[in-house]
């Protein structure tokens, strides 16, 4: 029988309880700490303000994460895929603090984030007999949505909040409930810290291990369509990340290179207000588990795929009309 909402019981309210607490603690510790995310020119905040915030949404959930599990009574047959979940959240959230401590060249972050990506699509397949080619895709996937959510953390609340919706919805859907919940209660404690006025910052260590876990969502429930699930409520931060690199690359632009651009970002430069931005992408994101719940492909497609045709042509006649300097 598959795990979900009807194996968590009454003990699951220690591990979450801890999580709230341990998540709250190490953000605290991260704003005494002191370590500044100095504005640049590409920056959307004006101020020196702390980051890391994401060691406390990360630590929080993977060391509560067992003890949920085992408070849920879960099947032994989750231990491969969680294995290869927290392997590759631990090995992304390490290597993206030292690189906000002391940035180094983006080929050993890719290196990491491929890396992380293989351990969550072997775990997430374990025992499913599934060809390593097959894998090949979902790590690629797996890949480009880590970074999709990386590139999408530039002003208050969008990345976290987005993500946390789709937890939501990931466990509303049966698809490691536990995981999700835990993984939803973590990002609701730190939103408060970043939305609508930031108190710190999630940071690297938080996006890419956080985008890490939505994507295995979708590779551990992709046979009951969670793929599909992630893309949809995902659609807002993916169609921003793919129009705004189509466009760049077609304009010569370096894609590695840091940059406003995004349509998120050039909304913001065209004079929206921050908050406003950042429920229009919840918004895609709560659209994207609607266009889902339709039941079928062409539907959920053709419904996810018009706003975001809409948001472009809004944003870009807004951007070459309000903004002066390139984009």
């Amino acid at each position: 029988m598959p795990f979900s909402f009807q194996n968590i019981n009454i003990g699951l309210t220690f591990p979450c309880v801890a999580a709230v607490v341990l998540c709250n603690i190490l953000i605290l510790l991260m704003i005494r700490a002191g370590v500044l995310d100095h504005p640049v020119e590409r920056s959307s905040h004006t101020r020196p303000t702390p980051k890391g915030g994401g060691i406390g949404i990360v630590g929080a959930f993977v060391l509560c994460l067992i003890p949920a599990l085992r408070a849920a009574h879960a099947p032994a047959q989750i231990i491969p895929p969680v294995a290869g979940l927290l392997g590759g959240m631990i090995l992304l959230g390490a290597v993206s603090w030292l690189d906000d401590m002391r940035p180094f060249p983006a080929r050993y972050k890719l290196a990491a984030q491929f890396v992380a990506a293989i351990a969550a699509a072997f775990g997430a397949t374990y025992g499913t007999n599934t060809p390593a080619w097959e894998l090949v895709p979902l790590i690629l996937a797996t890949v480009f949505i880590t970074n999709a959510l990386n590139f999408i953390d530039g002003i208050n609340g969008l990345a976290s909040g987005v993500m946390a919706i789709a937890a939501i919805f990931l466990a509303s859907a049966g698809i490691m409930p536990v995981a999700f919940m835990l993984l939803t209660i973590c990002l609701l404690s730190f939103l408060p810290y970043n939305f609508p006025k930031a108190r710190i910052f999630m940071g690297d260590v938080g996006s890419q291990p956080i985008g890490l876990a939505i994507a295995w969502g979708g590779m551990t429930g992709f046979g009951t369509g969670g793929g599909l699930l992630v893309i949809a409520l995902l659609s807002g931060v993916l169609w921003d990340v793919t129009f705004t690199l189509l466009r760049r690359a077609r304009a010569g632009d370096r894609l590695a290179q840091a940059h406003r651009g995004h349509l998120y970002q050039l909304a913001v430069r065209s004079g929206l207000p921050v908050p406003l931005v950042t429920f229009l992408y919840w918004g895609f994101a709560l659209w994207g588990a609607v266009a889902f719940a339709t039941g079928q492909i062409i539907t959920t497609v053709l419904m996810i795929a018009l706003p975001q045709i809409l948001w472009t042509g809004y944003i870009c006649t807004r951007a070459k009309a309000r903004v002066q300097d390139r984009w």
